[in-house]
């Protein structure tokens, strides 16, 4: 990472964390607290024990867990902020897995400022997000495996743990093993075939185990169409990158000026129409 980079990434770090703070704290704080059912301390567990037998478990305990350690000035504003930095964070690392060059903290920012928008909605909640978040950092785990028939065991193992812990984001964690097994140059068409109807097929396998519709286990724990939304914007972001232009675009006063207005036009776009009611 040279200077320009380091330079970019601590600056977009730290813009980032004061806007998204300062607007979820002024903008209509109360839609957070009245949106996520906030439970007290002592009830925690009871509530936490009706995950269990379901897909998701853990972002949705994870969220509920949170959640009920919300303060009633400036918490709910500090959690979202750090939940958001935390899917940037592993955003970008997954766009330097990819060789990404010095514009890949921007370039990371653009599944974060759809959640960020897409949070404003009464319909999305911490649990979405935090899914896909686990989901991210699962795959980053997964891109450290150098041992090639570890990493082709560990791409089925973990499509059931993927799926047992954050339900219906395991789509994207299928679309990232493909794309990363092509950009490393491993051309394996079998493997990659069989991961793929594995992923698709498994909740169907599954739905007696957890009790659900065949419409409800594809889209645990929200069935609602914009929470894919983010995770479908990164995995657009990996194919542009495709390119070796975007790839390996240079920081300077243009295509920063250029990638910060698209994500001001893009959050903008998010809030209108998801705050909206």
């Amino acid at each position: 990472m040279n200077k320009k980079e380091r330079l970019l990434q601590e600056r977009v770090a730290g813009l980032f964390v004061l806007l998204c703070i300062l607007f979820f704290q002024f903008f209509d704080p109360d839609r957070l607290f009245l949106k996520e059912q906030m439970v007290s301390i002592e009830s925690l567990p009871g509530v936490l024990s009706g995950y269990w037998g379901k897909p998701a478990w853990l972002a949705c305990s994870l969220a509920r867990t949170l959640t009920s350690l919300f303060v009633p000035v400036g918490g709910g504003a500090v959690l979202i902020t750090l939940v958001l930095l935390a899917e940037w964070w592993a955003s970008l690392f997954i766009l330097k897995k990819f060789h990404v060059g010095e514009m890949a903290p921007l370039y990371a920012l653009f599944p974060v400022i759809l959640e960020w928008g897409t949070y404003c909605s009464h319909y999305y909640h911490l649990n979405s997000i935090l899914s896909l978040v686990l989901t991210l950092y699962i795959f980053c785990g997964y891109t450290l495996i150098k041992t090639k028939w570890l990493s082709r065991l560990m791409g089925f193992v973990l499509l059931f743990v993927v799926y047992s812990l954050v339900g219906s984001r395991l789509f994207i964690f299928v679309i990232l093993v493909l794309l990363y097994e092509a950009e490393i140059g491993e051309k394996h068409w079998v493997y990659w075939a069989l991961l793929l109807i594995t992923g698709i097929l498994l909740p169907e396998f599954l739905k007696e185990l957890y009790s659900l519709s065949e419409e409800v286990v594809y889209q645990y724990p929200h069935a609602w169409l914009p929470a894919f939304f983010p995770a479908i914007v990164l995995a657009c972001v990996l194919v542009a990158t495709q390119f070796e232009k975007v790839r390996h675009m240079k920081i300077s006063i243009l295509s920063v000026s250029i990638t910060t207005g698209l994500l001001l036009v893009l959050l903008l776009v998010a809030i209108s129409g998801y705050a909206v009611g």
